[in-house]
């Protein structure tokens, strides 16, 4: 599948955002704390002039390795549902990877849905957290992942 990547606004990463991180709750809250800030940046796919994928990413230290001064954080990634594992979320990162690397910055991490660590460690080459945990928005289990850039 082919799909161009590019800037969006934090506003257009909300429609995404609530069909597939909230479960398509009306009501959700799909802003994140940082969207607006200067460093912040969102990336989204598009499908013909459909939006089909977005991440955020923003400057955000990570415990886990805490001496990587100036690293970023991956929030809010998401692919419609009906085009998830057709390489749109690859893409996405790809490309985000890509812009980070170009100013120096040297991790990205992300607090990763268990569902998903496969995609993290296999197709982009991340390193999963050994210890879990359950977000208390979700009720999902998660895992810290990261990259060395």
């Amino acid at each position: 599948m082919a799909v161009v990547v590019q800037s969006i606004s934090a506003h257009h990463t909300h429609d995404l955002r609530r069909a597939v991180l909230r479960d398509g709750v009306a009501t959700a809250v799909v802003e994140f704390p940082g969207d607006d800030e200067p460093t912040t940046f969102h990336l989204g796919a598009f499908e013909d002039d459909d939006v089909v994928g977005i991440a955020t990413f923003m400057a955000r230290s990570c415990s886990n390795l805490p001496d990587m001064i100036g690293a970023f954080q991956l929030r809010g990634m998401a692919v419609g549902t009906n085009l998830q594992s057709s390489g749109v979320g690859t893409s996405l990162l790809r490309a985000g990877i890509e812009r980070l690397q170009k100013v120096d910055v040297p991790l990205l991490w992300a607090n990763a849905r268990d569902t998903a660590l496969g995609f993290y460690r296999d197709r982009i080459g991340m390193n999963v957290a050994v210890n879990g945990y359950l977000d208390t928005t979700t009720s999902l289990g998660h895992h810290r992942v990261w990259l060395v850039l």
